[in-house]
């Protein structure tokens, strides 16, 4: 199976020409929604009642028939803290004492759902001492099993809930590790409870990856708990559907987020594994999505490892992707054409190009959307050039930024009279812009060429922008077109037209006199970028590698050169190009 997605890759890769169009799914399905919703009410309201309790009871579980292993690496320094009394949550922190869950309720919602979704025991997981992390998770769950025993909408909301259960049976060295029998029955006892709520409320989350962790933690739970065949048989169906719906034919997510895919790869990689020890019949189907999701996650990373700041990504999510990856059994190599999800990968020599090729994500699922579309990376070797600035986190020192990092102008590609290519809506969704992009993949003689085209700017300003990148195969020249034209291209009279290429920090930029701009890598290497076709100039900007961590770096400002665009003549084009200079 390897061998032949390796192939199919290979073949996408390097193929002639290869052409995709890929359109934006615009529905809003505002009936569906509002019935959604109406439905969630109603059934909250019945949770919250006294006859509901009841309807939770059921066989006791005695045991767990397994114990699945998170391929997940939590952060040894947050264990730490646990140890020594304290919950650290991005810039808050709350004491562990007797009052912990009373006093959580003054913390912000984000740290309540990620306290009681207990995501930190992958953190406590990394202790060494693993006696005293078994007995501090032992006295914060016991705790918990007074507070959160009875249905209450924040604590049972079904994705909170399913990340506890998941965690729960994940971990169960420090969850079920006690000599303590009425603990210990405590615990399974709510692990029971949680898989009937689950039950009902898996369906009640965000379409997406929130439908993968529901259908995931019921389908372990059928797979862990005695007795469990029913809760068994609805997990697995409902996560194949779910998993069909969000992975598209080559592995990436339709939310264009590759973060996502990484916990998809995650979850059906414990699934599968508990399939296995359980020696349960493992759905053939769940290998086949791994083997999928693999190759696109690689294709997403550069040389050293970080990822493509690309709708939403952040750069150093591909910590532990490794033992992620290792863990799936999915060897496929990085795909380099992923038409459906809309990403370009050329591979030449040591450098590597990343291209968002993509029509933005449906609706339903562009929640924090990124009006990206036509940015790339480049990279060579472990250096990193050409970024993206990155998503923020409004919890980080620059709140502000949140917004201001999903436009258009923060992503390496051109930007009209600076507005966004895709309307960032004040839901934090993807509003009217590109509705469809067409992407021509050619191989060279002398390397490879893609060419993308999308109609972001046609209703405001009457012209398309196309993007045409050529990578020479010594991966030691990228030469770069950008143009813009349409039949009512008058209406761009008057406005700018600004190419933006963000640097990462560790590239020091210098303009030379001959207007040209030479770019030092970290590693020490010597690049240079040239254009003849506009006005450059070297600007401060951001880089956020991690969300809560801008650091200050500069981007390289080019403006095309003003022209009256009435004739065919006079559409505005920039060609650019940067290219390593030899050491010898």
């Amino acid at each position: 199976m390897t061998a032949a997605f390796d192939q199919f890759a290979k073949f996408t890769s390097n193929a002639p020409l290869t052409r995709s169009t890929l359109r934006r799914d615009k529905s809003r399905y505002y009936l569906s929604s509002f019935l959604n919703s109406m439905g969630r009410s109603i059934r909250e309201w019945g949770y919250s009642t006294k006859l509901y309790e009841h309807r939770l009871k059921g066989r006791h579980p005695l045991q767990l028939l397994g114990g699945p292993i998170d391929p997940a690496t939590g952060n040894t320094t947050l264990g730490s803290a646990i140890l020594g009394g304290d919950m650290l949550f991005e810039n808050e922190h709350c004491k562990i004492d007797d009052h912990f869950w009373k006093n959580l309720k003054k913390c912000s919602p984000a740290f309540r759902e990620y306290a009681h979704s207990f995501s930190w025991l992958h953190d406590l997981a990394q202790s060494e001492d693993t006696k005293l992390a078994a007995a501090t998770a032992e006295r914060i769950i016991a705790a918990w099993l007074i507070e959160g025993s009875r249905w209450h909408k924040e604590l049972w909301e079904a994705e909170t809930l399913a990340h506890r259960l998941l965690n729960w049976l994940c971990h169960a060295p420090l969850t079920l590790s006690s000599m303590d029998l009425v603990y210990r029955s405590g615990v399974l006892l709510a692990m029971a409870q949680h898989t009937r709520h689950l039950m009902r409320a898996h369906k009640d989350v965000k379409q997406g990856l929130p439908e993968i962790y529901t259908s995931a933690a019921l389908t372990l739970a059928g797979l862990l708990l005695p007795n469990g065949d029913r809760w068994l048989n609805r997990g697995k169906t409902a996560l194949e559907q779910a998993t069909k719906a969000f992975i598209l034919p080559d592995g990436g997510p339709l939310s264009r987020n590759i973060t996502d895919a990484v916990q998809t790869l995650r979850l059906l990689t414990i699934v599968r594994c508990t399939y296995v020890e359980t020696d349960s019949d493992l759905p053939p189907w769940i290998q086949i999505t791994l083997d999928r999701i693999a190759p696109h996650v690689r294709a997403m990373r550069h040389g050293n490892g970080s990822f493509a700041q690309i709708s939403g990504a952040f750069a150093e999510g591909g910590q532990g992707v490794d033992a992620i990856l290792a863990a799936s059994d999915a060897k496929g190599r990085a795909t380099g054409n992923s038409a459906h999800v809309g990403i370009q990968r050329i591979e030449h020599g040591s450098s590597c190009l990343i291209l968002d090729a993509g029509a933005p994500p449906p609706y339903k699922v562009s929640a924090s959307g990124f009006a990206g579309v036509g940015a790339f990376e480049f990279s060579s070797a472990q250096d990193q050039i050409v970024i993206n600035v990155g998503p923020a986190n409004f919890r980080g020192p620059m709140p502000e930024l949140c917004n201001m990092v999903r436009s258009t102008a923060a992503h390496s590609t051109l930007v009209i009279a600076d507005t966004n290519s895709s309307r960032l809506l004040e839901n934090g969704k993807l509003g009217a812009g590109v509705g469809e992009t067409l992407t021509l993949r050619e191989g060279l003689e002398d390397g490879t060429r893609i060419k993308l085209l999308h109609d972001g700017y046609e209703n405001q300003f009457g012209v398309k922008h196309q993007r045409t990148l050529s990578l020479t195969s010594d991966g030691k020249t990228l030469v770069g077109e950008d143009k813009l034209f349409g039949p009512k291209i008058k209406k761009l009279t008057g406005h700018t037209a600004v190419l933006r290429f963000h640097l990462h920090p560790s590239v020091e930029a210098r303009m030379a006199p001959d207007n040209r701009i030479t770019l030092e890598t970290g590693s020490g290497k010597l690049w240079i970028f040239d254009t003849e076709d506009g006005v450059v100039e070297i600007e401060d900007s951001l880089y956020l590698g991690h969300p809560l961590k801008p650091q200050a770096t500069k981007q390289i400002r080019v403006q095309l050169k003003s022209s009256e665009p009435t004739t065919g003549s006079n559409i505005p084009v920039c060609k650019w190009t940067f290219s390593e200079i030899d050491s010898a």
